[in-house]
């Protein structure tokens, strides 16, 4: 592994400038008119972008927990990074004239991963939060969340979490959807309705599954894996309600590292305005995490 040289060509560039100068002083027959004229290296104006140091050349290094589908997971069959988010950084990638490696990696450690010099940026649907935000750089570019998934036409009337009292839903165990239906369950007693009859699933998948084998009647998903799953059975399947708890996710950048942030910020406008951003959000049906558009209208569009 090759680590960045601490400082880049601009450190150089300031050298350069210094010794001209100082050798100006020492010999001033040999600097045209003296100090009153001498000319010294010129510096790039600010309009002119400086390409981002990247750990190997020509390569945008990038930390991925890559078991999250649809945004990074391992295609079945190559065992290669695919998903909204892979296909995103790779364009992003291009923007900048260079390839992308993913390098899998444990979700939690990230970060650290990133601040330690194990890849040059950082993307997994990973939230902004002032934590995270102490310690990274963000480049905003998808909208989390977390909705209500149910069969085709919403046949029980489901619209918000308290709709499910005295109904099943599925539900992955140990995540966010998972306590949160624990605790509307107790709002159901409080109100005196009958609890939520939760299934407890390992996988997004199985809570799907039980859905369309009418087992449930919805399941609470984050939203990109329920957007994804209408995305795979768009006749039998819809979204129920708005999107609970929105959040916004991130391209993670090192807090030291000024110009990669600048480089994947333009890169990602680009994106959005020549409407290769649009094209992936359709690609894999992730039309409520569209930061272009506002929250909740997620209506697919051509």
């Amino acid at each position: 592994m090759v680590f960045p040289f601490w400082g880049g060509g601009r450190r150089y560039r300031w050298l350069y400038v210094f010794l001209s100068g100082w050798l100006c002083l020492i010999f001033l027959a040999g600097c045209d008119g003296g100090m009153g004229s001498q000319r010294l290296a010129s510096t790039p104006s600010p309009s002119q972008a400086e390409a981002p140091h990247v750990m190997t050349s020509q390569v945008l290094t990038v930390g991925s927990y890559t078991n999250y589908a649809p945004q990074e997971f391992l295609d079945p069959y190559t065992q290669q990074p695919v998903g909204f988010d892979v296909d995103l950084i790779t364009a992003v990638a291009q923007k900048m004239h260079l390839q992308v490696h993913v390098v899998s990696y444990d979700f939690q450690s990230l970060i650290d991963g990133l601040t330690a010099r194990h890849f040059d940026v950082v993307i997994s649907a990973v939230g902004i939060t002032p934590e995270a935000q102490r310690k990274a750089d963000f480049v905003p570019y998808f909208r989390g969340g977390k909705t209500l998934l149910v069969a085709q036409g919403n046949p029980s009337h489901i619209h918000t979490l308290h709709d499910l009292c005295g109904l099943s839903a599925a539900v992955k165990d140990m995540t966010f959807e998972w306590h949160e239906l624990l605790s509307m369950t107790d709002a159901c007693h409080r109100d005196g309705k009958p609890a939520i009859k939760v299934q407890v699933v390992k996988q997004y998948s199985a809570a799907v599954q039980l859905l369309q084998n009418k087992q449930v009647v919805a399941a609470y998903e984050d939203a990109s894996v329920a957007d994804y799953a209408i995305k795979l059975h768009p006749t039998a399947l819809e979204l129920a309600g708005d999107m609970i708890g929105p959040t916004m996710e991130g391209i993670v950048v090192r807090k030291d590292d000024a110009v990669m942030l600048s480089a994947v910020q333009q890169a990602l406008q680009s994106l959005e305005k020549d409407g290769t951003y649009h094209a992936l959000i359709k690609k894999w049906g992730l039309y409520s995490g569209d930061v272009m558009v506002p929250a909740n209208s997620n209506v697919p569009s051509n």
